[in-house]
């Protein structure tokens, strides 16, 4: 058993500080507890009072018949850390901290923390908290939290298990799950993740027989790589994560020297990981729950597509539209069911075909048969029917009835509103998915697809891709490598960079240029000039040994007050632009990016990025996500670009930066030149800034 799932069924708890009286906020952990029947022992701890919901109190920790399992501390602040001290001493190993008033304060709150760390640590005391609400364990019924939702009739225990940082919204989503009917295997608010985290709790998830799907409430991953664990165990056991993340704000400023640093903010960091892990991404918390809900109970996506079934030809466009637009396919359907429908429909209802109007004449029992027929349809993966205006009751019934047969999913989109809406219970008691708009009916079924072939994908990745990163020896410096040093370490890793010299200054660029052959490009190199256009530091398509030496002497001007390394004159090479980088996320850690090249991409954000390491595959979806380099497969007659040797050279900077490990800062390759197929690509810039250390680098 881990040390959460442990955590979540304590066989006694001690409540340090609850009230005497049960109507106080304070006292609503013992309440929840009390009302839904926990089978410990439960220990009020309260120097004033002998006695407290029909329960014997204890003045101390220290005067409890037995240590108990779990001590839950709901004291002021100054009272928090002599209370922890006494755990410590009597052996007491769970501590569940709901005080706020530490690590998310100031200086001094943080302080405080740390010291309640350090008693923690050195005790072995597992910490939930501070500042959070609690946790409610529905399958042994444990509802041992501040937050209301702790109080709802009755705990519905289930497959979804939730984790949250935010305890108000963790009850919410347990109060919404439950008015629906959705069960729930526990629910974990970790607050200031003293001790537990959120990524722990996905460990807990993905390991808990009881759990199907997870609901997460992110405000901020304290613990990137043990979080990118954790969700990757999650979608090797077959369990959807989803994810609100809230604090979407931008963070790219603090690699402003390098394209890349600027295109991969925090949020950008974020959404890399949750899309190379199968993370659904919802936006409210009415979608958390309902998308979450539907994946917890339902485990047969809709590969192929669904059929819709309406008795409104509005309806049916309009859910026809959601589902389309989410990439979830309407085939024709098979001709045995196109004939069994006209079967059973009356004359005037013309629309046989997927999406399917029936007409709001239909009868009940003829409704049921058209979406048994449909349910058997060999072309479909699943049904939709919305509800608009039938005798709800009876409708909900006979859907019901179909969906308990089918082995497809049966998917109610309920339209109507008070009216009807007594049917809505019914289906929720029965388990059949019910969404109230298009929006999140096509959303849910989405994930389900999507959540399917981010799990196949990620069961045939291979361990690595391509060669092993080679061992490099990097200088002892901070900041931007010289030119020639960051391009012997991009050359080791097997990046091809476009024939060139470096050379001191004008006349050695003209003979430099004789040798290359041209036309040329010629730039300034300066560890800080990273944007040589916006400088004036960059001269193309120069075709005389004079051109050359005039513009050297022009670009030397330009950029006077840099720190010069010379001039770099290089072959001029042609072809689609493309940019390839990598920046270091605190959270995550190394993440490659791509875009185009030049500055589009930083203009138009028209960019894809993945945590490190990648596969080919990977890359090359990458690369299908770029809306601008959709003319890598040829455009208006030109030829298709030479897409396999950019994925090459895309390993080679995943590469370079798996060589420099720890030392890397960010990697800017703008851009990499792709010639037509066969023709090769080639990086024409190259930018390596590192963190200062010294020796051999690499993981």
């Amino acid at each position: 058993m881990s040390r959460l799932a442990a955590f979540l069924e304590p066989k006694s708890i001690a409540i340090v500080g609850c009230p005497s009286d049960l109507g106080r906020p304070g006292a609503r952990p013992l309440v929840h507890l009390l009302k839904h029947g926990y089978a410990g022992r439960i220990y009020p701890v309260n120097a004033r009072h002998a006695e407290i919901g029909g329960l014997r109190a204890y003045p101390a920790l220290s005067a409890l018949p037995e240590p108990p399992d779990m001590a839950w501390v709901g004291v002021p602040g100054p009272d928090v850390e002599p209370v922890l001290e006494e755990c410590a001493r009597l052996g007491i190993r769970n501590a569940v901290i709901l005080t706020a008033g530490f690590g998310e304060t100031d200086a001094a709150g943080k302080a405080r923390q740390q010291r309640l760390r350090r008693i923690a640590d050195e005790a072995g005391i597992t910490v939930l908290g501070p500042n959070m609400l609690g946790f409610i364990n529905c399958w042994t019924r444990v509802p041992l939290t501040f937050s209301p939702a702790g109080g709802i009739d009755r705990l519905i225990p289930g497959a979804l298990g939730i984790a949250s940082q935010s305890g108000a919204l963790g009850g919410i989503v347990v109060n919404r799950a439950m008015d629906r009917s959705i069960g729930v295997s526990a629910m974990v608010s970790t607050g200031n993740e003293l001790g537990i985290t959120v990524s722990e709790c996905l460990e807990h998830f993905a390991d808990d027989p009881r759990t199907g799907a997870v609901a997460l409430v992110a405000e901020g991953i304290r613990d990137g790589a043990r979080f990118r664990a954790a969700a990757a165990r999650l979608l090797e056991a077959g369990k959807p994560l989803v994810a609100l993340k809230v604090g979407r704000s931008r963070a790219g400023s603090r690699n402003a020297l390098t394209h890349t640093g600027a295109l991969a903010g925090s949020h950008e960091a974020w959404r890399a990981v949750a899309r190379q892990l199968g993370i659904v991404e919802v936006d409210t918390l009415e979608d958390l729950v309902e998308v979450a809900g539907f994946l917890s109970r339902e485990r047969r996506p809709p590969r192929r597509g669904v059929a819709v079934l309406t008795t409104s030809g509005g309806a049916s466009i309009m859910m026809a539209d959601h589902l389309e637009a989410r990439g979830l396919a309407l085939p024709r359907l098979a001709s045995s069911t196109v004939e069994a429908i006209g079967k059973l429909l009356p004359e005037y209802a013309v629309t046989r075909d997927n999406p399917v109007d029936v007409t709001a004449g239909l009868s009940e029992e003829l409704f049921e048969q058209v979406l048994a027929t449909l349910a058997r349809d060999p072309e479909v993966d699943g049904v939709v029917t919305t509800v608009t205006g039938a005798r709800g009751v009876e409708r909900a019934r006979n859907i019901a009835r179909v969906a308990r047969e089918a082995d497809r999913p049966v998917v109610v989109c309920w339209l109507s509103g008070s009216l009807t809406d007594a049917g809505v219970p019914i289906l929720d008691a029965e388990g059949v998915a019910c969404f109230r708009s298009p929006r999140t009916t096509s959303a849910a079924l989405a994930a389900a697809r999507s959540f399917a072939a981010a799990r196949a994908a990620w069961l045939r990745r291979p361990g690595r891709a391509g060669r092993p990163a080679p061992a490099v020896i990097v200088p002892d410096l901070e900041g931007a490598l010289p030119h020639a040093v960051a391009a012997g370490l991009a050359r080791r890793a097997g990046l091809a960079m476009a024939p060139g010299a470096l050379v001191a200054g004008p006349a050695g660029a003209a003979r430099a240029a004789r040798r290359l052959g041209f036309p040329v490009a010629l730039k300034v190199v300066a560890r800080d000039l990273a944007h040589k256009t916006e400088a004036g530091a960059l001269a193309l398509d120069l075709g005389s040994a004079a051109e050359v030496r005039r513009a050297g002497a022009r670009l030397l001007a330009a950029t006077r007050g840099h720190r010069i390394d010379g001039l770099l004159v290089q072959r001029m090479v042609r072809g689609i632009e493309v940019l390839a980088g990598v920046t270091r996320d605190p959270t995550f850690g190394p993440l490659l990016v791509l875009g185009a090249g030049g500055v589009t991409a930083e203009a138009l954000g028209d960019t894809s990025v993945r945590p490190l390491p990648v596969t080919r595959g990977e890359i090359r979806e990458m690369l299908t996500e770029i809306r601008s380099l959709g003319v890598l497969g040829g455009w208006r007659g030109a030829p298709p670009a030479d897409v396999p040797a950019l994925v090459a050279a895309v390993e080679a900077v995943a590469r370079l930066a798996a060589a420099l490990g720890d030392r890397l800062e960010a990697i800017d390759v703008n851009p990499i030149v792709v010639g037509p197929r066969g023709r090769g690509a080639r990086a024409v810039d190259l930018l390596v800034q590192v963190r200062r250390g010294g020796g051999r680098a690499g993981q």
